[in-house]
């Protein structure tokens, strides 16, 4: 065989080759699969599945499911993306089980129930004949207290308005920088290679968070919604340098206690999660803000799906505005 016919045998089979591989992309590329799993969000346009295969972001949803309603569906493969969740576009929907309904009809009642029934309703409106007329005593030594309260709140009002226009009343500092002054204090400490305010500064922070503690004199509930988000931040990144520079210490000071200090993390996030949910319901500048800081929390601290997911795992129905928070949507 000369070689002419070599060469030009080789390029039939490379090509015989290559149009058998386009022939199995092509008919691989969009063919048909399906997913069945159990709701866990359910948005207008959007679901997402959980299955045994995984999470699935399914789009393109056209009907209305409920938490927990099992549903199967079909999707092209070409539209899958590996993402976590996994994502696809779904071209059918079948609904496989309705979440269960837990409202219960009441059983009828037998004759001898509807008897002793009627006969509590009259004991009942005869004590509550008398519960009334005390009431009425009580409300007239009542009312003679309102008007002592409302004398003394005048007279404490007045004081107030009498505290807040003396200007050298003015100088304190607010709750707000007090408490982020403490916490940028620990922190601009630690990154210059003092840590001995470390331990008793993760301490004393979890406790303003989570335990009624106070910093310089105030409470976690007294600062604005901004405030409270800066803190958590600054909470987190103090929680992370405890666990690099003295690896062990919280589970030490956790033995015994009644506190918990080495789920910090977990709690923190939730507590950020659960007010940038507050604040996109009713503040949209500042949500856009919030999840914007979550975005930049979510790569230096690696919050995952699985771990967001676990947080809400006692109440889904919040997962679906986590999942926005934690997806930047």
């Amino acid at each position: 065989m000369s070689k002419k016919k070599i060469v030009i045998l080789v390029i039939a089979i490379i090509l015989f080759i290559a149009a058998l591989i386009g022939i199995y992309f092509l008919t691989t590329k969009d063919k048909e699969q399906s997913i069945t799993g159990t709701v866990i969000v359910s948005k207008d346009n959007y679901i997402i599945l959980e299955s045994q295969e995984g999470d699935y972001l399914v789009k393109n949803i056209e009907n209305s499911y409920e938490l927990g309603d099992e549903v199967t569906i079909t999707y092209q493969k070409s539209s899958l993306k590996e993402t976590s969740p996994i994502e696809v576009t779904a071209t059918k929907e079948v609904i496989v089980k309705r979440a269960q309904n837990e409202t219960q009809e009441e059983p009828e009642k037998t004759q001898e129930e509807e008897s002793s029934s009627n006969t509590n309703k009259t004991n009942n409106n005869s004590s509550n004949q008398t519960s009334n007329n005390q009431t009425t005593t009580n409300q007239n030594t009542d009312e003679s207290n309102n008007k002592k309260e409302t004398s003394n709140n005048v007279t404490t009002t007045q004081n107030e308005s009498t505290t807040q226009n003396n200007p050298s009343n003015n100088n304190t500092k607010s709750a707000d920088e007090e408490v982020l002054t403490y916490v940028r204090s620990i922190e601009s400490d630690t990154e210059n290679g003092i840590t001995s305010t470390l331990k008793s500064g993760f301490i004393t922070v979890v406790d303003f968070l989570f335990y009624d503690g106070k910093i310089a004199g105030h409470t976690f509930n007294e600062l604005t919604t901004s405030a409270k988000l800066e803190v958590l931040k600054a909470a987190l990144w103090i929680d992370d340098k405890v666990d690099s520079v003295f690896p062990g210490y919280k589970e030490t000071i956790s033995n015994g206690a009644s506190k918990v200090y080495t789920s910090v993390k977990n709690l923190i996030v939730s507590t950020y999660l659960d007010i940038t949910t507050s604040i996109c319901e009713s503040h949209s500048n500042l949500c856009e803000s919030a999840k914007s800081d979550f975005q930049d929390l979510k790569q230096s601290f690696g919050f995952t799906w699985d771990l967001i997911k676990s947080l809400a795992s006692s109440g889904l129905d919040k997962l679906a505005s986590w999942y926005e928070i934690w997806s930047g949507k």
